[in-house]
Parts: C-alpha cells; sequence; structure tokens
C-alpha cells in the first residue's frame, strides 16, 4: 500500500512490516507529512494505534533504538537485560544464550 504514497522531497519515508518512520530536516515538514501520511492510511482503511505514534518528536524509539539528530542508541533497557543475564558456566548455556 506505502508504494502509493510518495514523500515530499527532503523527507524520508520507513518501513519495516507495520512500523513507519517520518524523518526530515524540520518539524513544520515532518508534521505535514504525517498528517498527510495518517489521511492516505485512513483513506486505506488502516489505523494507526495512538498510544504507539510518536508525533513529530526529536528524539524517537524505532525498532528498540532511539534515534535523535541522525544517531542510532540502543535502548538503555535492552542494554540492561543482557547485562543482567547470568554469565554462561557451560558449552551448553553459551549456546543457550546464543
Amino acid at each position: 500500500i506505502l508504494q502509493d504514497f510518495v514523500p515530499a522531497p527532503g523527507l524520508t519515508l520507513i518501513q519495516y512490516v507495520d512500523d513507519l518512520l517520518i524523518a526530515g530536516q524540520t518539524e513544520e515538514q515532518v508534521r505535514k507529512e504525517s498528517i498527510k501520511l495518517l489521511n492516505f492510511l485512513g483513506l486505506k482503511g488502516l489505523k494507526v494505534s495512538k498510544s504507539k505514534l510518536q508525533f513529530t518528536e526529536e528524539k524517537v524509539k524505532y525498532l528498540g533504538h532511539y534515534i535523535e539528530k541522525g544517531e542510532k542508541m540502543i535502548d538503555p533497557e535492552r542494554v540492561q537485560g543482557i547485562l543482567s543475564l547470568p554469565t554462561p558456566r557451560s558449552k551448553k548455556q553459551v549456546r543457550q544464550l546464543l
């Protein structure tokens, strides 16, 4: 469906399955394009979760990463989850971890 949606010049639309991200240089451009995309999806009969919507934010969480000013950082909660895993003590435990 999204192949029919063409973002304005200077804006980028990224899709991974049902996760969408619009990126651009100014908040105003992104806001206008986001509204255009929401209207487009509505006309196609699709709905967007209000609880997952991050509308024109400078820092967004996308696919388990935080993205801000062109920088990508892994979610600290994910890092903490990995760090809290017990240290494997056998080959079997190493295989299970991987």
